[in-house]
C-alpha cells in the first residue's frame, strides 16, 4: 500500500512538472523606426588599404585524437591548402606546439582506432628544423607552388576540443590560450563549466557545431528543421554562457568569443545561422556580442579546405609565432574576420535558401575543391553614419543578403560581371525593407564557390542630441537543466569516491593518460 501511495505521489508531482510551462524569455519583437542611428561596426579600426586577409583554420584534428593524419602530414597539407593560421584542436588534448608530442589519451585514440591508428600509434610532430621553415615560410609546398602570402604558418597554442566524448550527442567547444582540459571527458550537456574554466585560466573559448548537441537522432536531424526557429531553450542556455563569459569582463582573464555558424559541409550546422540569431537577441540588449566562426573539424584530407576564417590584421611579416598569437587573439576578440564556407544547407525563416550556386548536401570531388580558394570575400565595409548607410565591396560575389533580429530585410543581386568587385548598399531608412531592423545588421554575400558571412553590426537609435539609446536588458536566465544536475552529481561522485579510489587512478592513468595523483594534489591545493 506504501508503494502504490509513493508511485501515486511521484505520478502526480511529474504531472505537475509536466504542465508548468517554461516561460519564453526571448526578446519581444518591437522593431527599430529612428529618424537616426548609432551603427557599431566591428570592422571600424579595419585600414583595408593596408590590412592582410590571413585564413584560418581554428578547428581540426590529427591522430593524437581521431584523426587519420599526423601532426607532421597535416601541417604540410595546411600550408599547401593556402593557410596561414592553424589551430590543431584534438579531443581533450591539448596542442603543445606542432614540434612536440601531445600527451597521449589512450583511449580516446583506442575507441577511434579505425582513423587515428590505435591508442599507440605513434603520433609523428615535426622536426625543430621543420617547424621553423613553416612559421617562416620557407618550407616548400608538396607541389611547388606559390603560397599567397610569404608569412608562414602560426601554430595557435594550447587548442583542444573540450568535453571530448559525451553520450547521447556531442557537446563540444573549443578553447586556445589555456592549460586546461587535458584527459577530461566531460558531463552530457554541460558546456558552462569549461566555458567557466577556461575563461578562468585566460582562455578564448568558440561553441562547436552546436547543431550536433540540439538535433541528435536520426528523426530529429536539423535537416528536419530547417527554416524554422530553434527551441528558446537552447538559445537561452547559450545566451547565458556567452554573459556570463564576456570578452574584455573585470571578472576573468579569458572569455566565450562565439560559436560556429557553419562547420564542415553544413550537415548538422545547417539550423545554427537561426539559432545565433536567437542567441544575439539575447545577448545584445545586455551589453554582449557573440562572433560567428567557420571551421572545417577534418578528420582527413577531403574536408580539410571546406570552411574557414578571414582574419583582418595588418601584416606581420616582422613579428614571431608568439606576437602573431596575441594578434589574433585580439582580432577574434573583436570581430575582426569574416567566416567562409564552400557549403550552405541553411534556409532563412522565409523559406528561401542561403546559398543556392550548389543543391543542398552534395560535394566538391575533394581534389577539387582543395584548389578552390576563390571563395566569396569582403574587400572593404564604409559605414556612413550621417546618411545611416552600411556600404560592402566584395569579390568572387554576386548576391549580398541582409539580416537584422533573424529576419532577411534585403536581398541584392549585382550586376557586375564575372571577375569583377562589385558593391552593395544598405540605406537604414530605405523603403521596401522586410520585416524590420531590431538590435543589429549582419549580412552574407554568395558566390559560384561559396558564402562568407559578415560579423553583426549593433544598431541602436540616437536620441535628439545624437548619443545612442540602450536597449533595455533582457532576461536569460540562469540554466538549470539535466547536465546541471548531472555536473553536480558527477562533482560530488568524483570528491567522494573517484578521486581517492586506486582503481580510478589506474583507469585514469592508463585509459586517459594523466596523473591522477599529480591532480589531486593540485585541487587540494586551491583549496
Amino acid at each position: 500500500m506504501e508503494m502504490k501511495k509513493f508511485i501515486s505521489m511521484l505520478i502526480s508531482l511529474l504531472m505537475i512538472l509536466t504542465a508548468v510551462q517554461i516561460p519564453s524569455y526571448a526578446a519581444e519583437n518591437q522593431k527599430l523606426n529612428a529618424n537616426d542611428y548609432i551603427i557599431t561596426n566591428p570592422y571600424e579600426n579595419v585600414d583595408w588599404e593596408t590590412v592582410k586577409a590571413y585564413k584560418a583554420q581554428f578547428h581540426c584534428h590529427t591522430n593524437a585524437s581521431d584523426g587519420y593524419l599526423t601532426i607532421k602530414e597535416a601541417v604540410q597539407l595546411y600550408y599547401d591548402l593556402d593557410y596561414d593560421i592553424v589551430a590543431i584542436t584534438d579531443h581533450g588534448t591539448n596542442n603543445l606546439g606542432w614540434n612536440k608530442v601531445p600527451e597521449n589519451i589512450p583511449l580516446m585514440r583506442a575507441v577511434k582506432k579505425e582513423r587515428s591508428g590505435g591508442a599507440y600509434n605513434p603520433i609523428i610532430p615535426l622536426s625543430e628544423e621543420e617547424y621553423a621553415a613553416y612559421l617562416n615560410g620557407t618550407a616548400s609546398t608538396s607541389d611547388g607552388s606559390i603560397r599567397t602570402n610569404d608569412d608562414g604558418l602560426v601554430d595557435v597554442a594550447m587548442g583542444n576540443e573540450l568535453n571530448m566524448a559525451t553520450p547521447f550527442a556531442d557537446c563540444h567547444l573549443t578553447h586556445y590560450w589555456c592549460d586546461y582540459g587535458q584527459g577530461l571527458a566531460g558531463v552530457y550537456g554541460d558546456y558552462e563549466t569549461p566555458s567557466r574554466e577556461s575563461s578562468k585560466q585566460g582562455g578564448v573559448v568558440m561553441l562547436s557545431h552546436v547543431g550536433e548537441y540540439v538535433y541528435t537522432n536520426k528523426d530529429t536531424t536539423s535537416r528536419y528543421h530547417v527554416g524554422q526557429p530553434v527551441e528558446d531553450y537552447y538559445a537561452n542556455k547559450f545566451a547565458r554562457i556567452f554573459l556570463d563569459n564576456p570578452v574584455g569582463s573585470s571578472k576573468q582573464p579569458g572569455s566565450v568569443c562565439g560559436m560556429g555558424i557553419n562547420s564542415s559541409e553544413d550537415e548538422h550546422t545547417r539550423c545554427d545561422r537561426i539559432l545565433y540569431d536567437q542567441i544575439l537577441a539575447k545577448t545584445i540588449p545586455n551589453g554582449v556580442v557573440p562572433w560567428g566562426f567557420t571551421f572545417s573539424d577534418s578528420h582527413n584530407v577531403s574536408s580539410m579546405n571546406n570552411a574557414y576564417c578571414m582574419m583582418l590584421i595588418p601584416d606581420w611579416h616582422e613579428l614571431d609565432n608568439a606576437q602573431r598569437n596575441e594578434k589574433l587573439r585580439s582580432c577574434m576578440e573583436n570581430g575582426e574576420f569574416f567566416a567562409v564556407s564552400h557549403y550552405s544547407n541553411g534556409v532563412e525563416l522565409d523559406g528561401e535558401r542561403e546559398f543556392t550556386a550548389i543543391e543542398p548536401d552534395t560535394s566538391w570531388p575533394p581534389e577539387q575543391l582543395a584548389k578552390m580558394n576563390d571563395t566569396p570575400m569582403v574587400t572593404g565595409i564604409v559605414v556612413d553614419e550621417e546618411t545611416d548607410t552600411i556600404t560592402v565591396e566584395a569579390e568572387n560575389a554576386d548576391r549580398i543578403v541582409w539580416v537584422s533580429d533573424g529576419n532577411v530585410i534585403k536581398r541584392e543581386v549585382s550586376d557586375a560581371g564575372d571577375g569583377e568587385e562589385c558593391t552593395f548598399t544598405l540605406s537604414l531608412h530605405e523603403d521596401g525593407l522586410k520585416n524590420g531592423l531590431n538590435y543589429y545588421v549582419r549580412f552574407y554575400v554568395t558566390g559560384p564557390q561559396g558564402i562568407c558571412y559578415s560579423q553583426p553590426m549593433v544598431i541602436r537609435a540616437a536620441d535628439e542630441n545624437g548619443d545612442p539609446i540602450d536597449y533595455a536588458p533582457v532576461d536569460v536566465p540562469k540554466t538549470h537543466d539535466l547536465p546541471a544536475f548531472l555536473r553536480g552529481f558527477v562533482t560530488v561522485l568524483d570528491w567522494l569516491i573517484f578521486k581517492w579510489s586506486p582503481v580510478i587512478w589506474i583507469f585514469k592513468y592508463f585509459a586517459l593518460g594523466y596523473n591522477p595523483i599529480e591532480r589531486l594534489f593540485n585541487d587540494l591545493m586551491i583549496f
